[in-house]
Formats: C-alpha cells, sequence, structure tokens
C-alpha cells in the first residue's frame, strides 16, 4: 500500500442507486448518496497485514461473511480507492 498504516485497499465507485433506511421493515429515509460509495474491488492486501490477519480471526471464520467482516473481526484499516 501506498500510505503508512493503510493494510487492505479496496476499489470503490460512487453510489448511483436510491438507499433507503429501513428500521423494523418500514422505510425510514432516503440516505443522501454523496458520502456513499459501492465497493466493488478488487481488494488489495499488504502481504503482511493479510497474514496477521488470518491469524488473528484464527477459529471464528465460520462467523465472517464478506470481506468487511473480515477486515472488522481482523481489525484492519481498509482505505476507499476511486476507480479510474
Amino acid at each position: 500500500m501506498s500510505r503508512a498504516g493503510d493494510a487492505v485497499g479496496v476499489v470503490a465507485i460512487p453510489m448511483s442507486d436510491t438507499v433507503k433506511e429501513v428500521v423494523d421493515g418500514r422505510v425510514r429515509r432516503t440516505v443522501p448518496r454523496e458520502t456513499l460509495v459501492q465497493l466493488t474491488g478488487p481488494w488489495v492486501f499488504d502481504r503482511e497485514a493479510l497474514t496477521d490477519a488470518q491469524a488473528r480471526v484464527a477459529g471464528g471464520q465460520a462467523q465472517i461473511t464478506d470481506m468487511i467482516g473480515f477486515c472488522e473481526a481482523a481489525h484492519l484499516r481498509v482505505r476507499v480507492l476511486a476507480q479510474r
């Protein structure tokens, strides 16, 4: 990774679809899209950070269902990379 402390990077594109906040099965509000992105990948890991992360989540893999969950469980900082 190019900046110190960035263990993971993921390519993202600005959100173009309407996004709704739903609470108890009811639409609460439309979420402003200006600050939202869609993570499209690829996910780019620093090799050492990936090895350390895998060791930190060992035994808890069954609860991890996606890359965001993996990064949260491993306490990895993720940097969003703009799509070019």
